[in-house]
């Protein structure tokens, strides 16, 4: 069978949701389109740090990195460039449509990830994945009480 032919029979369950957690058709929810898995691929990928994966140092993104290391003005270039870069290399099928980045104004340690992809085999269908990453004020703890 093929992708489309998967996608239409609705008995066929292709890959598990994300975070993995019981679901109503068993112990892990479970996905049947193939938009709906590679939103949660993607996910996985980015949210991976290079060297991280046990077998395979090379998987993943730098993208953490990058959203935390305020350097520079071109945030969102590198942010975008990342991503392109990551999704190309390890999920080649993927098309990206759009990625947009916005930052929060009331908390300047977070920030919002949207991209808007579509699949090689029907680029007209698009899904769109969002992230939000917040970096946490450092703290330090010293016999049990906190020091800022």
């Amino acid at each position: 069978m093929g992708v489309i032919e998967n996608d239409l029979n609705p008995s066929v369950y292709i890959g598990l949701k994300l975070p993995l957690e019981h679901g109503n058709q068993g112990f892990f929810g479970r996905t049947q389109k193939a938009i709906e898995q590679t939103k949660y691929n993607i996910k996985n990928l980015l949210l991976t740090k290079k060297g991280e994966r046990l077998g395979n140092p090379t998987f993943g993104s730098d993208l953490e990195k990058v959203i935390f290391e305020q350097e520079g003005d071109d945030l969102e270039n590198r942010i975008e460039e990342t991503i392109r870069s990551s999704v190309s290399e390890w999920l080649p099928f993927v098309g990206i449509e759009s990625i947009e980045t916005n930052f929060s104004a009331n908390n300047r340690n977070a920030i919002n990830v949207s991209i808007h992809f579509s699949l090689d085999i029907d680029s007209t269908q698009v899904e769109k994945l969002s992230m939000d990453f917040k970096s946490q004020e450092p703290k330090e703890y010293l016999f049990g009480s906190t020091i800022k």
